[in-house]
């Protein structure tokens, strides 16, 4: 694997030092350049082009929404990764559906966070399975039938075909931010935190059939 180059914004040093410390302990993931604030975060998306920046949730400067639609807009190559304490699910279904790409606790394992780093890099989301269960709780009632909508479908299925979110936009006609959207909403229903498991539930679950099964 090449090396993954990231960057990273905290308004706490001792976090962001510590970050420092444990990626220095990793193979094939980078630490390029931190940031205090919101603002540098966007100075250093422009200077180091990361593949991910892993963004905190309440720092000052810049907010996440400016964030995410500045980097949807101008660094569209990078992806952001919310590195938070904030275990809101009404937020974290708000921000995937403006673009973010993956969202992880601040009380998660460091092996988490390589997890999601190399996720994204693989071109899947991910979500904190916490966060997900609270996702999954704020969403929809036990025992309650999982609806997927049209749109819902179609991507879903074009997941389970294992191709790219930019794949899916050709082929749905549609623009990856709404292929994320839709993805974001798949993960909360189908309680997945990444597209196998949404694909494999999906199929489970009789939503769709299984496409790897079906002749060519």
């Amino acid at each position: 694997m090449n090396t993954i180059n990231i960057v990273a914004a905290d308004d706490h040093k001792i976090f962001l030092q510590g970050l420092k410390s444990l990626f220095v302990l990793t193979d094939n993931i980078e630490l390029k350049a931190t940031a205090p604030n919101g603002d540098i975060l966007l100075d250093i998306i422009e200077k180091y082009r990361p593949d991910i920046a892993l963004v905190d949730l309440s720092m000052p400067g810049a907010t996440t929404e400016t964030i995410i639609k500045t980097v949807e807009e101008k660094y569209p190559s990078t992806q952001l990764l919310a590195l938070t304490m904030h275990m809101d699910p009404v937020v974290a279904i708000d921000l995937f559906a403006l673009g973010l790409s993956g969202y992880v606790l601040k009380e998660c394992a460091f092996d988490e966070l390589e997890i999601a780093i190399k996720s994204l890099i693989q071109g899947e989301q991910f979500i904190s399975p916490q966060l997900l269960k609270a996702i999954n709780n704020y969403s929809q009632k036990p025992g309650k039938e999982i609806i997927l909508t049209s749109k819902e479908l179609d991507v879903i299925k074009q997941v389970a075909k294992a191709n790219s979110n930019k794949e899916i936009a050709r082929n749905l006609n549609i623009t990856e931010r709404t292929v994320r959207f839709h993805l974001s909403n798949c993960f909360v229903k189908l309680n997945a935190n990444n597209r196998l498991n949404a694909a494999n539930r999906a199929i489970e679950l009789g939503l769709i059939n299984n496409l790897k099964e079906e002749p060519i």
